[in-house]
């Protein structure tokens, strides 16, 4: 089973480089969480992503948009390894324009799970994604929201 350690000479990942050096599993993780992510969903359709902690305006032609957030839970001693298991959750807001039904939130919700389900991509092991919950929508009326959940595990190597 692999263990997070980034090899590679250089690596793209939105608009900065990072290499070879690892600063932590779990800032690991979150790399690899998001490159699945971007790499999967915004590279075959036209669906802009709310990154957390990064500005963000739905362009005003937008008919959806996705805002990923990673929750990290407990850590815990793994007795078969002797490493540190950190478990998180993957949640996944899914907005599409109001008045159309839901049916649009549905589709690309089960885009997402199909990403993650029940894979594991560079020591990132995905669980079973829950299906798309619809969300009662807040003041802003122009989006209907639904969510998904994609549990994860992570092992650390303390050094």
């Amino acid at each position: 089973m692999p263990i997070l350690h980034w090899t590679d000479a250089a690596t793209t990942w939105g608009n900065a480089e990072w290499s070879g050096v690892a600063t932590s599993e779990t800032d690991d993780a979150r790399k690899v969480i998001e490159l699945r992510l971007e790499s999967n969903i915004a590279s075959g359709s036209d669906i802009p992503i709310a990154w957390d902690n990064v500005p963000f305006e739905p362009p005003a032609d937008a008919e959806s948009f996705i805002e990923p957030v990673i929750l990290w839970g407990e850590g815990g001693l793994s007795t078969k390894n002797g490493r540190n298991t950190i478990v998180g959750v993957l949640n996944i807001n899914v907005y599409v324009v109001a008045g159309k039904g839901y049916g649009p939130m549905y589709t690309i919700a089960d885009e997402i799970r199909d990403i993650y389900n029940r894979v594991e991509v560079a020591g990132v092991r995905f669980g079973v994604p829950s299906p798309a919950r619809s969300v009662v929508s807040g003041s802003d009326s122009r989006w209907v929201q639904g969510n998904i959940s994609i549990p994860f595990t992570v092992d650390e190597v303390l050094v």
